[in-house]
This record gives C-alpha cells, structure tokens and sequence, in this order.
C-alpha cells in the first residue's frame, strides 16, 4: 500500500490550453490509500506512454473504471488522440465541467454528432463559443451542405469560392448537374493549390464528367512520383475506390480535416497532439482516407514511436492509391530505426513491384553504395536518366557514383556542367571543390568554388571543413586552422573534420593538440577501416610528445 505517491501529470495543463501547451507544464497529484501498488504502476506507464506520443497503450492501460478527476482526465486525453471517440465521450459526462475545460469536453460529442450525421446538433455543441480548435472551417462546410440540401430551387450560388472551393464543389455536385459546375472545376484546377488527395479528388470530377484527358492530365501532371500513376488510371473505377464516387459529406469532411492541418493561414498551434486528434476524426468518419493513416504515421515518426507508425501504415491496402507512398515511407523508417524489420528484404519487394518508379530506382541505388557495390548503382543511374525526365539532382548523383568507381575525369566534367546550369547548386560546388583537394588538382579552382559555395551558405560546417582542408592542400596551415577549427565548432561529433583538425595541428608543430584530435575522431568515427589509419598516426606521434 502507498499512502502518497506524487506523480508528473500532464492533461491538466493540456486541456486548459485548447491541447496547445507543451506537454512538459504539469502539476501534482497525489493518490489516495485505496490507490495499490498495481494501480500505481499502470498510472506512471500510462503517463510515460502519453509523453512518448503513444496514447494508444495509454488508453489500454487505462481501460479500468477510476474516480480520481486526475485519472479520468487523462484517460479521457489518451481516448481522443487514439481516435477512440465514444469512450472520450463516455468519460467526458464524468468529469465535472468547468468553462475552462469545457470546450475540450466536448469536443467528442461534436464529433459523434457529425459521425451519426445530426448536422444540427453538432452545430450546437459550439454555438455559444468562439472559433475553437478551427472547426468553424468544417461548420462551414457543414452549413453549406444543409443549405444546398433544402434549396427548393436547382441555381447554383452566384460566387467564386476560394478558401473551400474544392470542398463547395464537391457538396453541390451532390444536388446539381455536374456539368453545371465545370466553369468552378477549371477555375480550381487553374488556380487552387491542392495537396495529393485534393487533386485525387478533382480528377474523380473529371472522370465522372467523362473529361478523360482532364482526368489523366492530373494524374500525370500533379501527383508526384510517390504515386502508381499507371495503376490509378487503369483501376480508377473500381467500386471501392472513394475518388470514383460522388463524395459524401463525411468523404467530404474527412478531406478537408486532413486539409485543416497543414492550412498556413491558420492561428492554431498544430501541436502532435492537435493534428492526431483532426486525423483520427478524419478516420472516423471515413477509414478509407488513407492520406490520414500516412500523415499519422509521419507523426509518430517523428516522434519516434516508429511501431505506431508502422501500424498505420500496414494498413493502407494493396488497392489503394497510397500504397507505393506508403511503402517509400516504411522503407524510411525502418532505415532510420532499430526496428527488427529486413530492410533489403522490403526493398527487394518494393522493387519487384514498382521496377520502373524513379524513387524506388533512387532507393535501390542508394542501397548499393551504402554496400559499396558501385557498379550495380551506376547501372541503376543509368536506367534512370535513360528512362526518366533528368534533374539536375539525378545527374550529380550519377556524377558521384562515377567518381567512386575511380571514373573520376567523367565525373569532374559533368560536375563542372551542372555549376554552370546552376552557379548557387551549393552542394555541387561543395563536392566538386572537397574532391579536387583530395585530388591534389586545380587547388585554385577548388578554393574558388567553395568560397562561393560560402557566400551562399556561411555558416555550413561542412562548407568550412572543405574550405579548410582546401587551404590545408595549398599549404596555408594557419589558414586551414582557421576555418577548420570553426568547423569542429558547428560539428563537434563529425569525425573527418575533427581527424583534419588534427591533421593540420601536425603541420604547425603542435603534436600533442594533433593527437588529442585524433583520439577524439576515434570516439565518432565508425568505419574500420579509418580507425585503423587514425590509430596509426597516434602511435607514430604520440610517444614523441
């Protein structure tokens, strides 16, 4: 038994802001005697899970009935960022309500409203207070649809949309002629910025207007390359596929929540926390939103509770649209985390699946010069600026890649043409200056491109590092000092840099600095091969000191 356990507590102080604080302000509570070790326990993991951004275990955790306003609060918390909206309502009758927290009370039952389609009801719930969490940008919509609805006349409002003209569209389609509403449909694809799933829409307009070339322009034109373009429009119509339809309002609504959290104009501070709650509503109301489960898992992410996003990923279906996004963005993640996933093995599949997709091709390639099997990259490199519109970026990846497979002179000369299509390509002119000193050539040349590279970019420490070592090759040691010492500064973990320091404190004389930065590259440096030629230079410098 425990009489007083003082416990970090987070809800509070996130539910009087509107979820807007950092999740850091937090005040005490202390349990009462009926509170047991077991209970206390499950308390503290949930917490902790709360503040890694994992509210769904929270909400397991927490699954048992409690009294405390404490516990409730932040079971009522881990509910709505997990999506599950009828158990935060439940729990928000519970709860003693107060101005202050009102507002963020109900919020579940505004969204329940909407779900089980009682559009006069979920007006209600926030008709007494000011804009909160942005939902007057979805009650407009919702006010549009019931006008439109209860028009007794079939005239189309006499205005040009711009904020939600994608969404207006949409909803009038549903009781007007769509031919009716072209003229507003050009002036969106003219003029509207759309994201991804906006213009996924638009074409579905399109299609259902038997505007094919319009349709297959979109799909062509303005989806990127993390989109099966082919796929989409061989298999547009099939009957599941939410674009082919005409939208619900739900549809509708699930769309322009997802819109909400990447609007600029908007005065909400878009917490983690405030955009997971808009996607999980935006789920609830269509699970086959699949933009969401992506955003979702771009958030956890980034909160590095990488399993959650795994999760949301997993369940973007082999038919949707976002599929090949969704495997580009699991391969990101599991390179980047220490999850026990095969990364060559997913790779592998992806490949076989999308062999000709310019991104999967620039994975692949990456992959084998991370092996260091250069000559399968360049073979990769090659199909790519043979089959696929060439970038700038292609060719000096190209470029480099010649340069590790010691075709060094092809290199240079296509590195030297792409500064001259573009003279501010900072990171071309960082490369080819940092190879021409580790080349020994045209050292005046290479000082030139990286003090340009500078200009542009002043406080880049790889910039200073090359400009160092450029000045190293060139013998001006003190100079090298200089620059390479300001460099270490910005990037006090960079290992080569801190190894040129030392290298450069050699040529001055000044052994004992020289094999302190020697010692200190070993500490961050992770390849064999140059620990080895460190250790080297330690032991021959060291016992002179």
């Amino acid at each position: 038994m425990i009489k007083n356990i003082i416990i970090l507590f987070i809800i509070s102080g996130f539910i009087s802001c509107n979820l807007n604080k950092n999740i850091s302000d937090v005040p005490q509570i202390n349990l009462s005697k009926k509170d047991n070790n077991s209970y206390s326990a499950n308390y503290l993991t949930a917490n902790y899970s709360i503040s890694k951004g994992d509210a769904y275990t929270a909400s397991q955790i927490l699954e048992k009935t409690f009294r405390n306003r404490k516990l409730l609060e932040i079971k009522f918390f881990s509910n709505l960022v997990s999506g599950q909206f009828d158990n935060a309502e439940k729990i928000s009758r519970k709860l003693i309500l107060n101005d202050n927290h009102k507002n963020i009370y109900d919020l579940p039952k505004y969204i329940l409203k909407i779900k089980k389609n009682d559009l006069e009801g979920s007006l209600a719930v926030f008709k007494n207070q000011k804009s909160f969490y942005n939902l007057d940008n979805l009650n407009t919509l919702v006010k549009f649809w019931m006008k439109e609805k209860n028009r007794k006349d079939e005239t189309i409002p006499n205005q040009v949309f711009k904020k939600d003209s994608l969404y207006k569209l949409l909803i009038l389609e549903n009781f007007h002629n769509s031919k009716k509403l072209i003229k507003i449909a050009d002036f969106i694809y003219d003029k509207a910025y759309l994201n991804s799933h906006e213009f996924l829409l638009l074409a579905g307009f399109y299609y259902r207007l038997n505007n094919i070339k319009k349709f297959k322009k979109i799909i062509n034109t303005k989806l990127s390359d993390q989109f099966d373009k082919r796929y989409i429009i061989d298999s547009f119509s099939n009957y599941d596929n939410i674009f082919y339809k005409i939208p619900t309002l739900h549809v509708i609504l699930s769309s322009k929540l997802y819109e909400m959290i990447n609007e600029k104009d908007s005065n909400v501070e878009k917490s983690y926390s405030y955009q997971k709650i808009l996607l999980e509503f935006s789920l609830y109301l269509n699970p086959k939103i699949d933009i969401s489960k992506y955003s979702l898992a771009e958030i956890y992410n980034l909160e590095k509770t990488d399993k959650i996003a795994l999760k949301n990923l997993n369940l973007i279906s082999k038919s949707s649209f976002f599929f090949l996004a969704a495997n580009l963005k699991k391969l990101t993640i599991i390179k980047s985390s220490k999850i026990n996933v095969n990364y060559e093995e997913l790779l592998l599949k992806v490949v076989d699946l999308w062999p000709k997709n310019k991104l999967v091709l620039h994975r692949l390639a990456n992959y084998y010069k991370t092996k260091q099997k250069y000559t399968n990259s360049i073979k990769v490199y090659e199909n790519i600026l043979n089959n696929h519109k060439t970038t700038n970026y292609d060719l000096f990846l190209y470029a480099s890649n010649l340069d590790k497979i010691g075709k060094w002179d092809e290199a240079k000369v296509l590195l030297l043409e792409l500064i001259e299509k573009n003279p501010k390509d900072t990171y071309t002119l960082n490369y080819l200056s940092y190879k021409l000193a580790l080349q020994d050539q045209e050292l005046e040349l290479a000082l030139n491109l990286i003090k340009k590279a500078l200009v542009l970019d002043p406080k880049n420490g790889y910039f200073l590092d090359t400009l160092g070592w450029v000045e190293y090759k060139r013998q001006n040691y003190k100079s090298a000092v200089y620059f390479l010492e300001k460099s270490v500064s910005i990037l006090p973990k960079e290992s080569e840099v801190i190894d040129h320091l030392g290298d450069c404190y050699l040529m001055l004389n000044r052994k004992k600095e020289a094999v302190f930065e020697w010692k200190k590259a070993l500490k961050y440096e992770t390849d064999s091969k140059i620990i080895k030629k460190i250790k080297v230079k330690i032991n021959k410098y060291e016992h002179l000191l």
